[in-house]
């Protein structure tokens, strides 16, 4: 291909390449460089060119896999499990299980109303209003009932 059938094959194209470009890339002058390396490729490879049905459909496959690869590179590798931001480190966590799980048993000798309501309003989220509404009990009443249950989670845990 010459330089001139380049220019007037090539070069119109430029702003349906640029188009694709900033639709997968979002960013005006990641697109611009986008373009631009599709067009030192292009430039690279116009021998062959001369082969090419439909420039327009070509310079666009072209351009958004040169822009797939840019998203590519850019992303940052995946960190390793253990080391992710706020993840606390396995010891730590084991602690957490040991703890939660000696919290649970302790739970499990509490009378039946206070674990009944204790699990609603800690593991439920529900206010002491909406467990009334399904217990039946006051407001009030349930307030007594988590803080004895809590007293007596204390003290076990002393024990």
């Amino acid at each position: 291909m010459t330089d001139a059938r380049f220019h007037t094959v090539w070069i119109p194209l430029q702003e349906r390449f640029y188009r694709v470009a900033y639709y997968i890339l979002e960013d005006r002058a990641d697109a611009l460089d986008a373009v631009q390396d599709l067009y030192v490729k292009l430039w690279k490879m116009r021998d062959s060119l001369d082969l090419v049905a439909n420039p327009g459909a070509y310079g666009a496959l072209l351009v958004r896999n040169l822009c797939i690869d840019r998203i590519r590179r850019a992303r940052p590798s995946e960190p390793l499990e253990d080391d992710l931001p706020g993840k606390p480190p396995p010891d730590e966590t084991l602690m957490l299980r040991e703890t939660l799980g000696a919290l649970f048993q302790a739970m499990e000798n509490l009378p039946e109303s206070q674990r009944k309501i204790l699990k609603m309003h800690l593991l439920q989220g529900m206010t002491y209003d909406e467990i009334a509404a399904e217990t039946g009990l006051t407001p009030l009443n349930i307030r007594v009932q988590v803080s004895l249950a809590r007293k007596k989670l204390k003290r076990y845990e002393k024990v």
